[in-house]
């Protein structure tokens, strides 16, 4: 299996001719395959439409191959390519040879023959056209968007983009602070990993990094709003009518309106998770889609290091289930719970109520440090009044670090307790990879407490603040702000301990930073509860997976 692969094609560019090629270009690379046009056109109506035939090929036959259309060389200038191989339908290897080293001189490795028997198919579309590049392209392009985790819709737009624009492409990258209402938001990648990949690409299809400027956005418009030398933006049909509300703002500031280039959405014919929400379920390529599917993967490489350092499959293995109150944790661990017999969870609150029992090394910690007529009833055995306890450690932020000092490890022990019985009620049995206990320790306050370093994973449940906040009034009878009081408490105390992002912040999963940042599997209970089981059940089967490959 070749790393990177090259692929000649035809000029009569049709679905027929390219799917075979494409199939069998997938046996054969592995990782990236760039794929050229051996013609000198410079029509642009057969450049646009030989990037979206190909692309929109791509995602319908190999669609976890990354798939890139070298530039027209009018576009591209003397760019060289890396390639490992190059296939060809063409019989004459002379020929192949000499077209690889058009876009790498010193090519000298193998050449492979597709001996393919291809549909004898007219091209979609012809050389013959009216409109050249020159015609068509324009001093100063524009576009926009998300671009998180590039997909052969993104790289249609920003190939359309590199055609047309002869001195500068501008491309928009919406910041984090701007998403945080989109679908699955905290999954989004960084603002830095979005421009990068948007650089990684045009700089694989030979656009020059020179024309290239790549730039933040912090508001819906960015540059064009109010700079005059913008002549035309590329955009997807959905994003026409914002285009449209750009150009009333030039037309406001005195500024003629842009040329809008429209490309059309290229189809997502991966299989459809289900169920899935109907605010997801969308035929064309889609970033929110794709999120939804990273639900209940594996998201970041698992240290089995200090796992297996013993050797013994019956220690349990552990999970630290996290999340904002309202996330729906409880209801994941009892999901996952169902699945199997060996699946034991741990209800830290519920263990945080058992500590406060009178009579308990615990409870007494508590009275000496708070004092009796602060957070106890007068009356023998003298019980803590939480409600009380809650008022005034919630008032103080300082009492509060105070309480958590004394409450947080002796949670933690009776964690250990728990794991240390799990772990001599399965010892000396026969080994059995399928039967190791899995321990799920639903925890809110996991990460700040520390408890993620006694897990040998971290797995986050998220919500929306709106919605996590709905489900806080509706299950404990609290008014609005008193729930958004107690999320925003915990958002500042996850924050705090994990550089400065809490549960809603995008650019967590590629940053290490946030709660998201430390996850390696992510969940929601945000729609319907089948949605919640089609993750749960996705998840259980891969931690099985990983544990019978450990051992």
């Amino acid at each position: 299996m070749y790393s990177c692969g090259l692929l000649l094609l035809s000029t009569a560019l049709h679905k027929q001719t390219i799917s075979p090629l494409l199939i069998h270009a997938a046996k054969v690379v592995g990782s990236k395959l760039l794929l050229s046009i051996p013609v000198l056109s410079d029509s642009f109506s057969y450049w646009k439409n030989a990037v979206s035939v190909c692309y929109n090929t791509a995602t319908e036959v190999c669609p976890s191959l990354d798939v890139n259309l070298v530039l027209p060389q009018q576009v591209r200038g003397g760019c060289s390519f890396d390639f490992d191989v190059v296939i060809t339908n063409n019989e004459n290897v002379d020929w192949a040879m000499k077209q690889a080293r058009f876009l790498n001189p010193a090519y000298d490795k193998n050449v492979i023959y597709a001996n393919l028997d291809l549909p004898n198919t007219p091209s979609a579309f012809h050389l013959e056209d009216d409109h050249t590049l020159v015609d068509e392209r324009y001093t100063d392009v524009c576009l926009g968007g998300t671009f998180d985790r590039l997909h052969n819709g993104h790289k249609i737009l920003l190939s359309v983009g590199a055609l047309l624009a002869r001195k500068r492409l501008l491309v928009g990258v919406t910041t984090d602070s701007m998403l945080k209402n989109k679908p699955l938001a905290p999954l989004i990648l960084s603002t830095g990993s979005r421009c990068a990949g948007i650089r990684s690409f045009l700089s694989t299809i030979g656009f020059p990094v020179s024309k290239l400027e790549v730039a933040e956005l912090r508001d819906p418009f960015g540059p064009p709003a109010y700079c005059p030398e913008y002549r035309c933006i590329v955009a997807s049909a959905e994003s026409v009518p914002n285009c449209n509300r750009l150009n009333d703002l030039r037309q406001t500031n005195g500024l003629d309106r842009l040329d809008i280039e429209k490309i059309d959405f290229v189809s997502d014919s991966c299989p459809r998770p289900s169920p899935i929400p109907a605010e997801l379920d969308e035929s064309k390529l889609s970033s929110s889609t794709n999120r939804f599917r990273l639900l209940g993967t594996l998201l970041r490489p698992v240290s089995v290091t200090a796992d297996t350092a013993s050797r013994d499959p019956n220690v349990p293995y552990v999970i630290g289930l996290a999340g904002p109150s309202g996330a729906g944790k409880s209801a994941l661990a009892r999901r996952l719970a169902q699945l199997s017999k060996r699946v034991h969870v741990i209800d830290c609150d519920r263990l945080g109520h058992e500590a406060y029992r009178p009579g308990t090394a615990f409870h007494k910690a508590l009275i000496d440090h708070f004092g009796l007529n602060a957070i106890a009833s007068p009356e023998p055995p003298y019980p803590i009044d939480r409600s009380r306890l809650g008022k005034l450690v919630f008032s103080d932020a300082a009492s509060l670090k105070e309480l958590n000092a004394i409450v947080w490890p002796e949670i933690e022990r009776l964690v250990m307790e728990k794991l240390e019985q799990l772990h001599s009620n399965t010892a000396g049995l026969e080994h059995d990879s399928t039967a190791r206990p899995i321990v799920i320790l639903d925890a809110a306050v996991l990460l700040p407490a520390g408890w993620d370093k006694i897990c040998n994973e971290v797995w986050i449940a998220v919500l929306p603040r709106q919605e996590a906040q709905r489900r806080i009034c509706e299950r404990a009878n609290l008014d609005p702000d008193t729930a958004n009081e107690r999320l925003l408490r915990q958002a500042a105390a996850v924050a705090e301990t994990t550089g400065g992002l809490d549960w809603w912040d995008v650019g967590q999963i590629d940053t290490g930073l946030g709660p998201l940042g430390r996850a390696h599997v992510v969940l929601s209970t945000q729609w319907e509860p089948e949605c919640s089981q089609l993750q749960v059940c996705k998840a259980f089967r891969a931690l099985e997976e990983r544990l019978t490959s450990v051992y």
